[in-house]
């Protein structure tokens, strides 16, 4: 982190002193502002006083996440997206669930933007995001040995039926046209998400919120049984 700014006037609020008991901690530099310099700086708007400047967030090589799968399990989440504000929602619960890395597409789809950022709540910067081809990743992945499930209304299993544990790769859909159809080909099976109601379809992040508390479920249920 290159320091942090605050804005004139909020030395006394009891997070502000939170942040600059941390600050002094790590050695931080905390430069005081007037808030129209926050204002002017902020990308999203919402700042609430205090902005941090680091370095941008970079993305991570496919390989390094290949190389730890050949020592250990994974779980890998392959998304589509296009709304900044679903793509920081499924980073902040992939982060809560244990996710190892998130493969995003390289063209039209949302990158690691400021609004992500903001939404994920520190989620994009713990969890490891590649941007990728979806294709040749999800070869890549099912080279390796990673059991590859799609998330679609047109599967035929439900997802809890399902085994979510090991090493498995989910790919999600995108807001507007879903997964598409020639990609879930390529996954080993698709799995839905029941709807009893009028509607087809969940929201993007909360389907992945979803499946990934489920594999949460049933890896706590496994271990149970080991013992």
């Amino acid at each position: 982190m290159r320091g942090i700014r605050i804005a004139q006037g909020l030395e006394e609020d009891a997070k502000i002193e939170q942040i600059l008991q941390l600050s002094r901690e790590h050695d931080i530099k905390v430069e005081r502002v007037g808030r129209y310099e926050l204002d002017r700086a902020s990308t999203t708007g919402h700042h609430q006083g205090v902005i941090a400047l680091v370095k941008p967030t970079e993305y991570t090589p496919l390989g390094d996440i290949l190389e730890k799968r050949k020592k250990e399990l994974c779980a890998i989440l392959l998304a589509d997206v296009q709304d900044p504000h679903n793509l920081g929602a499924i980073l902040r619960t992939a982060e809560a669930t244990g996710v190892d890395a998130v493969i995003i597409p390289k063209h039209r789809s949302v990158g690691l933007t400021a609004t992500v950022h903001r939404t994920s709540m520190g989620g994009s910067t713990s969890v490891p995001v590649i941007r990728e081809n979806l294709y040749p990743a999800l070869k890549l992945l099912r080279g390796e040995g990673v059991r590859t499930l799609a998330v679609d209304p047109e599967g035929t299993v439900d997802y809890f039926e399902e085994n979510l544990t090991g090493s498995v790769a989910l790919v999600i859909g995108g807001e507007d046209k879903g997964l598409n159809a020639s990609l879930m080909e390529r996954c080993d099976r698709t799995v839905r998400i029941p709807m009893k109601g009028k509607l087809t379809s969940l929201n993007v992040s909360v389907a992945v919120a979803v499946i990934l508390y489920e594999r949460m479920r049933q890896q706590g249920e496994q271990k149970t049984l080991a013992h």
